[in-house]
């Protein structure tokens, strides 16, 4: 693990240099930006054992990369395994943080499906303080099923109990207890990247790059809970 640490730290600051491009009018060299990303894959490929699924998941993306097109699916895949597996290394040592990244995994699933869903106002009303996350996943939850997304209920349920075993992280519990619940939330992430999928078929905005290696991904990720000393 500690000689992963600086290709993780690596590879999230290129994801979020990616975000601010996308997003928040960086200008980077996008030629760069991307041999950064491919190169933070491969070293995450490496350290999962995923035998580079996560570098071809994303390397079709690269290659034909279009900043409106493309940028969305790039950020959200490399977001949510990259933040999964550092959660996942975490839970044995430093349970707290590894629930706080698998809560932001889930606020960005949340983010992105209902960006999907055409629901900006529901986003906005999230993200500028309208909508508590329960709210927003609950109304979020219905404009899903309103879409034919059968199991929207379920993916409200994995994304709040992520959610709020971080927002409600009891300091005074024992270590075993918060191991417990650190790993409670990263199974829960997990489970809503799966849910996510479902939900982008019944949308009709599944993309078999790089959306194909998400789920087998996660089961990687997840195999690791529990494996660190």
């Amino acid at each position: 693990m500690a000689s992963y640490r600086v290709a993780e730290e690596r590879l999230l600051d290129a994801i979020s240099d990616l975000h601010d491009y996308l997003w928040a009018g960086a200008r980077p060299d996008e030629a760069k930006l991307l041999a950064r990303l491919r190169r933070g894959a491969r070293d995450l490929d490496h350290h999962l054992g995923t035998r580079g699924r996560v570098e071809r998941a994303i390397r079709p993306l690269v290659r034909r990369f279009r900043k409106v097109t493309t940028g969305a699916d790039l950020f959200l895949f490399l977001q949510a395994v990259a933040r999964l597996a550092y959660a996942a290394d975490r839970v044995p040592r430093r349970p707290q943080e590894a629930a706080k990244a698998a809560s932001e995994v889930a606020v960005s699933l949340c983010i992105q499906v209902g960006s999907v869903a055409a629901r900006r106002d529901l986003q906005e009303a999230f993200e500028t303080g309208h909508l508590d996350f329960a709210a927003y996943t609950s109304k979020l939850a219905d404009a899903l099923e309103e879409r034919g997304v059968l199991r929207a209920g379920e993916f409200r349920r994995a994304t709040n109990q992520a959610f709020d075993l971080h927002a409600l992280w009891d300091r005074r519990a024992s270590p075993e207890a918060k191991r417990i619940m650190a790993t409670a939330s990263v199974s829960s992430a997990g489970l809503a990247c799966v849910l996510f999928v479902d939900a982008l078929r019944a949308l009709g905005r599944y993309r078999e790059s790089p959306y194909a290696q998400l789920v087998p991904t996660v089961a990687a990720i997840l195999r690791r809970l529990g494996s660190h000393p």
